[in-house]
């Protein structure tokens, strides 16, 4: 595809979506409750919009939790994404920065990871500043931003920049390799050449599709050994369950310790998107993260 061709699919679906969001007042209200405000973070990249989600009363130095949004890296941050944020900031007493990271097909791989990255790191560098402790700060991700989590922690786990205490990923990408239509699921959400288009825009060369810091289930278990501890949600009607349970195993194997659960009832975007058993999910996560930031 030519550029042009891939911005008037982005265009298409960005301007689309085949998951509607609940936002309930009780979720939108945690937003009153904290105090939240846009950043700028300098990456290798560029400069990068972040939202910084606070408590009103916090101990500090306090835990960080770090948030990475989904959309198959080509759909951008939306509101919900900050009440996510909220939510865990309001129940934890832990600062949360969520970010509005790059997209694609303008900024392929790896300029978003890079980005992700580098903001990470950053919050480590200037823990001082954020008031927060360096030895409780954990990372998660949604679908995309489950991809983007296991990839830094994986490229963490090479520079040994920083380490996290946990990593979480909800319902994420970690299989570019297997086309979408082998996937398949009787009950999934995602459209077989709508989810191609996702690795496609990302992606410039398919032939690098199978580059561990895109398909994650292509790293090798020399390059799992050491990683944080892991927190993996799936959803059981979503295409993309089977290869986050294989990445969980390859972690096990690895020695790496993880937590894994299913939500059998639940399709993709379920704990982002307020559906299904997203309740029982968001609290497997504040659980995972309490004892984490103990």
């Amino acid at each position: 595809m030519t550029y042009d061709e891939k911005l008037k699919i982005a265009e298409q679906l960005r301007s689309s979506s085949v998951v509607q969001t609940y936002l309930s007042p009780e979720m939108e209200g945690s937003l009153d409750r904290v105090d939240w405000k846009e950043e700028i973070i300098p990456t290798r990249e560029g400069d990068s919009r972040v939202i910084l989600v606070s408590p009103r009363t916090v101990e500090e130095p306090c835990p960080l939790f770090i948030n990475m949004h989904g959309g198959g890296f080509v759909r951008g941050y939306e509101k919900r994404d900050t009440v996510f944020s909220a939510l865990l900031a309001e129940s934890l007493g832990c600062k949360v920065i969520d970010i509005d990271y790059r997209l694609a097909p303008e900024h392929p791989f790896p300029s978003a990871l890079n980005e992700c990255y580098d903001v990470v790191k950053w919050s480590f560098d200037h823990a001082d500043f954020l008031k927060i402790d360096r030895k409780r700060i954990a990372l998660g991700g949604h679908s995309a931003g489950g991809n983007f989590t296991a990839a830094i922690a994986l490229m963490a786990n090479q520079t040994r920049d920083f380490s996290l205490c946990l990593q979480i990923l909800d319902y994420p990408f970690l299989d570019a390799v297997t086309d979408p239509a082998e996937k398949a699921e009787p009950e999934n959400l995602l459209p077989v050449e709508r989810m191609r288009f996702f690795s496609r825009l990302y992606m410039e060369n398919e032939e690098d599709y199978s580059n561990p810091f895109f398909s994650l289930v292509c790293a090798t278990p020399e390059m799992l050994k050491g990683l944080p501890p892991a927190l993996i949600i799936t959803a059981g009607k979503d295409c993309l369950r089977k290869e986050a349970e294989r990445y969980a195993m390859m972690l096990i194997h690895a020695g790496v310790d993880v937590r894994m659960r299913c939500f059998l009832e639940s399709n993709h975007g379920f704990i982002i998107h307020g559906l299904a058993e997203y309740r029982e999910a968001r609290n497997l996560i504040i659980n995972a993260l309490e004892e984490a930031f103990k």
